[in-house]
């Protein structure tokens, strides 16, 4: 299967392309059937991938068969396609892969991205498999995302932020109408308060005029559920309420939403590693990838290194290319300032989308921070400076910045099996 992962490999230097016509045409020569299926599609700038995780665990606690598609992947390609939580095993995503490559090659010829081919491979594996329920997260937006093309029976959107507005627009209306264009005609969608009226205008007039003519659809009003979301909670309770309301609005089992909340294992998302699965540090790993994300988490990770046993931390910190990289690390430095850690590595994250921010560049955010401050090109070495010294004055290291940085330390680990990547522990 070497020749279908080098063609996988080869579409990545296509980079980005939204657009629904070519996804479309694969999967009209997949024909793939999902009659059986109920297909929960979810887009938002913030908590997306955290509330298909809850939603994925609590079916599983419930008893349903899943397929959940999620991206970018932490540390293997077969995180992207989860088979009842469990990254799907290597044979079945090259069978999968090699049918769309299959098809793709027909005449006239399909061109397809790296994100597109992984969708459909999803797709695929959801048909074949014959499951309950198939979760989709869209990559970037949702109006032009190629998971729009799925025949969706529920939407949810998560919080809206000026987010690619180099690509969504820079009016935040503008990004709430092409997040809210996954509505599908006469469905339900489930839609996070944006607790601003403009924009709760612009969402309800979009899902006035759901449909898309070219993928088959009659345009008509969707049905939208606006969900009010109380002060200060948590990241992942901002995503089991909703849901909540999407499994209650579907007739479905809710009972154990916060079962899911509480014991899903999440990669990279305020994920907190104890030392018995290290051999002595102890790790919180949060893969914040906008500015809003990072404001968001923040008071989160905070209260998580007040509550340490000790109250030390360290800090390893890299960065993917940010187009407002002051307001992305704003958060951070103003936290570091008045609790700076022990020390801070600052470092660039290995195997992602685009190379990462230099560490030398980014130090300079730091220099300002009463604290030892460091630059080292690759996270191993990130690593290996703070195993050197004791755990006691390490404290809890806090690695922040890029999913893909996440995605090297627990490589580093040894926690990136596939048990160590499912969304449940065995029972």
């Amino acid at each position: 299967m070497e020749e279908v992962r080098q063609w996988l490999n080869s579409s990545k230097s296509k980079g980005m392309a939204l657009g629904l016509p070519n996804t479309k045409q694969a999967l009209n020569r997949l024909n793939l059937h999902f009659d059986n299926t109920h297909i929960f599609h979810v887009a938002g700038s913030n908590g997306k991938g955290t509330t298909c995780a809850i939603l994925a665990a609590a079916l599983q606690l419930s008893g349903h068969s899943s397929v959940l598609f999620t991206s970018p992947h932490v540390s293997k390609i077969e995180e992207r396609i989860r088979i009842n939580g469990k990254p799907i095993a290597s044979d079945l995503f090259d069978s999968a892969l090699a049918e769309v490559m299959q098809i793709s090659q027909e005449e006239p010829k399909i061109d397809l991205t790296f994100f597109e081919i992984t969708y459909l491979c999803a797709m695929v594996t959801a048909s074949s498999h014959n499951i309950d329920v198939l979760i989709l997260e869209t990559g970037l937006g949702g109006r032009l995302d190629a998971t729009r093309t799925a025949p969706a029976d529920t939407c949810i959107i998560t919080s809206i932020s000026a987010e690619h507005t180099e690509i969504l627009g820079d009016d935040i209306c503008k990004i709430a109408k092409e997040k809210v264009a996954i509505a599908r005609p006469g469905i339900k969608i489930i839609i996070r308060d944006p607790e601003n009226d403009e924009v709760k205008s612009a969402m309800c007039e979009e899902c006035q005029s759901a449909g898309n003519i070219e993928l088959g659809e009659t345009p008509l009003p969707a049905q939208p559920i606006f969900v009010e979301i109380p002060p200060m909670v948590t990241t992942r309770q901002e995503a089991a309420i909703l849901v909540d309301q999407a499994l209650k609005r579907n007739g479905m089992d809710t009972s154990n939403v916060w079962q899911a909340k509480n014991s899903i294992r999440w990669p990279a998302r305020m994920q907190f590693i104890p030392a018995a699965k290290t051999g002595g540090h102890e790790f919180l790993l949060e893969g914040a990838h906008n500015p809003s994300g990072m404001e968001r988490v923040m008071p989160e990770v905070a209260n998580i290194i007040e509550t340490y046993k000790t109250q030390v931390w360290s800090l390893i910190f890299a960065s993917s290319p940010q187009q407002e990289m002051d307001k992305f690390v704003a958060p951070l430095l103003e936290y570091c300032q008045k609790n700076p850690p022990r020390q801070i590595i600052v470092t660039a994250p290995q195997g992602g989308r685009y190379p990462g921010v230099e560490p030398q560049q980014l130090m300079n955010y730091f220099m300002g921070i009463d604290c030892d401050i460091s630059a080292v090109e690759y996270p191993e070495s990130a690593l290996a400076i703070l195993e050197e010294e004791e755990a006691y004055d390490v404290g809890l290291i806090v690695s922040l910045g890029s999913i893909y940085l996440q995605g090297n330390i627990l490589g580093l680990l040894f926690l990136d099996s596939d048990d160590d990547l499912s969304l449940l522990a065995k029972r």
